[in-house]
């Protein structure tokens, strides 16, 4: 089909089952597509190809030594195919990794200098684009889109799925240093720059108040299709599923001690809920998890985004965990909108965030204090003792990637 709509999508991540940041481009890149839209997409060389006739594939290979190896071990632990000529290069560049660690150099993380590696995508021949769209976790994509912003003379919207400054981003002084004159630049350069909460929207525009005009948010949404059926709860344990990772300060504990509370009111209560944890969990809150003195959790490991969801339409309530820092601010993650579109409860453990507790009372879940076991305790009673009840009083969301490809669509 011809089509006068094209958009260049740059993202480091696609394609990748597990993935967040390549679920989320994956979700927007779908919703452009039902909208007429031909895909001409740049990513890391370490994903899976779309086989998708209206996306054009250039999958770009990082020429930093630990960003390749770290690329050899997804392309390796995923089974993606790739040439031998690739395979030797990848080869040599972990060879290479490993020779400089030995010596005591160390050469970064890699994901930065891929955007000079995919310069090499100005090769494949570009046409004229209706808008250039950069999104996903490392910068080195928004730095890509500037680049072909100018070549091209097109529109470009840089999404920041997660902000560059705030409080408690960044890992030292000059790490926050340089994300702040990044993030400036970024706003200077872009046509749009998204943000995707309207906490990280608001202090972009009060840091760069020169550059307000161009700074927006747009909730990602999801595509989920709602499927819930009557249950009687009296019959059966109350499942709770949480879909995730838990590392730092993303843990569970307090949780754990509010469980603890509920078993000093009354020992029954823990038998009439279990908690399913899909995802990575870091070693330290792993052996906490094994070693707690109650029978509650399953630990069930890393599975693919549509198991995952398939896993939350078999459940009663869905279990949201937000980090204790100052990042939760600004922040909300993305499965809360698969959550809000599965019709299931929702019990969110969030931390100082307004935004994200108006958002899920708004539909008629619960919310407690991730900081707080005592409020996490009230929360967890409040389910369990009126669990039918609360139920029925859920509403549906309307937050979509089509709705969030609307809103960019307008920003033109």
């Amino acid at each position: 089909m011809k089509t006068d709509k094209n958009a260049l999508v740059i993202s480091f991540y696609t394609n990748l089952p597990g993935s967040c940041q390549a679920e989320w481009v994956d979700d927007r890149m779908n919703a452009l597509i039902t909208k007429g839209f031909k895909i001409t997409l740049i990513s890391s060389r370490g994903v899976f190809k779309h086989e998708n006739d209206s996306i054009r594939h250039i999958r770009i290979p990082c020429i930093n030594p630990h960003g390749a190896k770290s690329e050899l071990n997804e392309i390796q632990s995923r089974k993606i195919k790739i040439n031998l000529l690739l395979r030797f290069y990848y080869r040599v560049m972990a060879f290479i990794d490993f020779i400089m660690k030995k010596i005591g150099l160390e050469t970064g993380e890699g994901r930065w200098n891929w955007a000079l590696s995919s310069l090499f995508s100005l090769f494949y021949g570009h046409g004229k684009y209706t808008f250039i769209y950069s999104t996903g976790g490392p910068a080195s994509v928004h730095l890509l889109g500037i680049v072909y912003a100018k070549l091209l003379k097109s529109k470009l919207f840089i999404e920041l799925q997660d902000p560059l400054t705030g409080e408690d981003i960044g890992r030292n002084k000059f790490s926050k240093l340089g994300l702040s004159l990044f993030e400036k630049f970024f706003v200077k350069n872009a046509y749009r720059v998204i943000y995707c909460t309207k906490n990280a929207c608001k202090y972009s525009k009060e840091s760069y108040p020169k550059y307000e005009k161009k700074i927006h948010h747009i909730y990602p949404g999801s595509y989920l299709e709602q499927g819930v059926e009557s249950i009687n709860f009296s019959e059966k344990k109350i499942r709770f599923t949480y879909l995730g990772s838990l590392y730092s300060t993303r843990n569970v504990t307090n949780l754990m001690e509010a469980i603890d509370k509920l078993h000093e009111d009354n020992p029954i209560y823990l038998n009439k809920f279990k908690i399913d944890l899909f995802g990575n969990i870091e070693e330290k809150i792993l052996n906490e998890i094994k070693s707690f003195k109650h029978d509650i959790f399953v630990v069930n490991g890393l599975v693919s985004r549509e198991l995952a969801l398939n896993e939350s339409l078999k459940s009663d309530v869905l279990l949201l965990i937000q980090n204790t820092d100052n990042r939760s601010m600004n922040t909300i993650p993305f499965k809360t909108y698969d959550y809000l579109r599965t019709g299931k409860l929702i019990f969110a453990l969030t931390y100082k965030n307004k935004e994200i507790n108006n958002l899920l009372t708004d539909h008629n879940h619960i919310v407690a204090d991730a900081s707080h076991s005592e409020n996490i305790y009230h929360g967890l009673k409040k389910i369990i003792d009126n669990i039918s009840e609360l139920n029925f009083k859920i509403t549906k969301s309307k937050l979509t990637p089509k709705k969030a490809v609307e809103e960019m669509l307008e920003l033109l």
